[in-house]
């Protein structure tokens, strides 16, 4: 039998304070293949002991969105440079996933529509605009104002470290990436729409700004669906991602503009989009882990040497 570790830090210890117990690691431990024999390791500060026990497992399932200053990219950074196998991004994907200036210069090279950052707070061209931290996630530090107020605000987001971008008014929508039934290549589920309750134009999905629902079954065409659906797939592979990813994408016409592609979807069993999505569309928990696990034996070998590579190109962040 396989030893194999969940790795987990409970969100008082992660950099954005991610939704995460160890309920969350239960569910997931509950659901590994019976010919496994799953332990649960919690995170600690990256040193060479914590790096030694996990070498002794077969593979880790990471669900670590980060340690103290420590970011989840830099947690699946400081795993590749120790050579122990994770299923989930490699790090060097992570990094560019989480710098949304560099994802949104990858996505328009391949023709993904993205609301595209502003380089002057001159000619506003749309009513609203929304500054959020170049780096960082979980819906933190936003700001979303009108027009007239871009100018004065300008240079304090600069200074904060703020990306701005046009505000895009349209239906929001996230899709689940995960590997096929035989984990020979990577598929999206149907997408769910997020809608604010009561309506509104401006709104951001969970309840930060206002309330939102989710609707699994949206009402789309053909034409709407195949493109939501194309957009997060390419934007999941232009950005090397493997394993899983979920893309959230607003939809202006036929046309979906991405907002963000997160690396590594919270997996909360009840709470978080991810899970209900594999819910609904009759995917357990189960049967995800075991499309993960197929996905990383037909691919582990290519994984490892790219992401041996992508290491030694970047900085050692745990120097």
């Amino acid at each position: 039998m396989k030893n194999v570790a969940i790795l987990y830090a409970e969100s008082q210890f992660t950099p954005w304070q991610e939704n995460i117990n160890l309920n969350t690691v239960l569910n997931v431990n509950k659901s590994i293949p019976k010919e496994f024999n799953a332990s649960i390791i919690h995170m600690t500060e990256p040193n060479a002991a914590l790096a030694s026990l996990l070498k002794q497992f077969h593979w880790v399932f990471n669900m670590c969105y980060g340690f103290g200053r420590h970011s989840q990219a830099d947690i699946a950074m400081w795993l590749d440079k120790n050579n122990i196998t994770h299923l989930s991004s490699n790090g060097i994907a992570q990094y560019i996933a989480q710098d949304k200036v560099t994802v949104e210069k990858r996505l328009i090279e391949v023709g993904i529509d993205v609301p595209q950052s502003l380089e002057s707070p001159l000619n506003l061209t749309h009513d609203f605009y929304i500054s959020k931290p170049r780096l960082g996630g979980c819906h933190r530090d936003i700001e979303i104002v009108h027009q007239s107020e871009v100018t004065k605000n300008w240079q304090r987001w600069k200074l904060e470290g703020k990306i701005v971008q046009p505000y895009l008014l349209g239906r929001e929508f996230s899709v689940a990436i995960l590997p096929t039934e035989d984990g020979n290549e990577m598929t999206s589920l149907p997408p769910l729409e997020i809608i604010p309750t009561p309506a509104r134009t401006v709104f951001i999905a969970g309840s930060s700004m206002g309330k939102t629902k989710r609707d699994f079954f949206p009402l789309l065409n053909d034409i709407e669906l195949d493109n939501i659906n194309n957009a997060a797939i390419t934007a999941h592979k232009t950005l090397n991602l493997q394993y899983m990813s979920r893309v959230d994408i607003r939809m202006i016409g036929n046309i979906p503009y991405v907002l963000d592609v997160n690396t590594m979807p919270n997996l909360h069993p009840t709470q978080s989009m991810f899970p209900a999505l594999l819910r609904m569309h009759k995917i357990g928990m189960t049967n995800f882990i075991a499309r993960l696990i197929r996905y990383h034996e037909i691919n582990s070998t290519s994984q490892a040497s790219n992401n041996q590579l992508h290491s030694e190109i970047l900085m050692d962040v745990f120097a």
